[in-house]
């Protein structure tokens, strides 16, 4: 799952440290685990069925950037959270910046990681009952 993971990542043009025990290695490994550990308690499965392996990977992504942002090292050169400024007035000094709660870079942002990490996924189908 590990370089399906970094492909994905490499395909939203993150890029991610190859050498051994970098502290990215260290945190997809951590994430990994974290999302199959869920997925398996989700499903009383001792392993990730076929139909859930690319949410997965998917879960894994958002699990990793959602760390990475909440601890200040999430650095993408393709993203960009400034505020877009809609109105500059020179005399007097005038900005109004165009903002939107829900359409700011970060906010959008964040609904992609939460599209990511399938925090409503269902994993009715792959259930297994346990007694």
């Amino acid at each position: 799952m590990l370089e399906d993971v970094k492909t994905r990542l490499k395909s939203l043009g993150i890029s991610i440290s190859s050498e051994p025990n970098s502290p990215d290695e260290v945190m997809l490994s951590f994430c990994i685990d974290k999302v199959t550990s869920h997925i398996n308690n989700q499903t009383n499965l001792s392993d990730i069925p076929q139909g859930l392996h690319e949410i997965a990977v998917d879960m894994v992504v958002g699990e990793f950037l959602y760390a990475k942002k909440v601890m200040g090292a999430l650095t993408v050169d393709t993203l960009d959270f400034e505020l877009i400024a809609k109105q500059v007035q020179d005399g007097d000094t005038n900005v109004i910046f165009a903002i939107d709660a829900n359409n700011t870079p970060e906010a959008q942002f964040n609904s992609f990681l939460s599209y990511l990490q399938h925090n409503e996924v269902d994993f009715t189908r792959y259930r297994v009952f346990v007694w």
